[in-house]
């Protein structure tokens, strides 16, 4: 008899209070969160139970992290997380369009979504690679999504195996290290990923953008992914298709 055992799964989402730019979207109702936050959340809560894994949301300050986009990072520096199997880190300017199981991916270590292909700010993206590249003394891998760009993968989605949160905790240098890269560079979360997964030979498996279809992709500026990404002032938009 064989026995099958159930992976213990877990959605997570955050917000905290924003600092950065964009101030005209992240207008903030009484219970601290954007309209766009609330419905992305909603979104989330709805397509955890659908599939059948845990979810939880955070709006406090756990890491201690240099900001508050640096926070994210708290799903493999937290051993709070080493209960769950795979973890999805979802961005809460998302929306969920499938009843399809993301955690049937196959993944190793990390599961991301290439920045890449037409319509996508390439001229932005090879800035922030060349700082990158500079600041770690590495140069980056390239895409097999897009072989013709610079593996540059988009933090919205991001889909961790337990094997990979440990590897990434042991490897990256902890909020030391964070810290550094803050002060050195003024960037985020998802730069600072980009480099540390390529600076320390983390597994990562490049999915399908149609788990993070972001806004430049979408077919006539209609969301048609299974989860679609409304970046920037595309929050506003989120209302019209929730």
């Amino acid at each position: 008899m064989v026995c099958l055992v159930m992976e213990n799964n877990l959605i997570y989402q955050y917000y905290i209070q924003y600092s950065g730019t964009n101030q005209e979207v992240i207008r903030e109702n009484a219970n601290g969160l954007p309209d766009w936050a609330e419905l992305g959340i909603t979104s989330g809560k709805k397509y955890a139970e659908t599939i059948g894994v845990q979810y939880e949301f955070s709006d406090q300050v756990t890491i201690n992290a240099p900001n508050q986009n640096l926070e994210a990072c708290r799903v493999f520096l937290d051993p709070y997380f080493d209960q769950f199997d795979k973890v999805l880190m979802l961005d809460i300017d998302t929306l969920v369009f499938t009843k399809e199981n993301i955690f049937d991916q196959k993944i190793a270590d990390v599961g991301m979504i290439q920045d890449g292909g037409p319509g996508s700010p390439q001229g932005f993206i090879h800035n922030i690679i060349n700082q990158l590249e500079s600041y770690g003394g590495i140069e980056f891998k390239r895409s097999k999504t897009f072989p013709n760009e610079k593996r540059y993968l988009n933090g919205g989605v991001v889909l961790w195996s337990k094997e990979g949160r440990l590897k990434a905790r042991e490897r990256f240098g902890g909020l030391e290290e964070m810290f550094r890269y803050r002060e050195a560079l003024r960037l985020n979360e998802q730069p600072y990923l980009n480099l540390m997964l390529n600076k320390h030979n983390i597994e990562v498996t490049e999915l399908s953008n149609q788990w993070n279809r972001m806004n430049y992709m979408w077919t006539a500026g209609i969301p048609d992914g299974k989860i679609n990404h409304f970046l920037a002032l595309h929050k506003k938009r989120m209302k019209d298709f929730a």
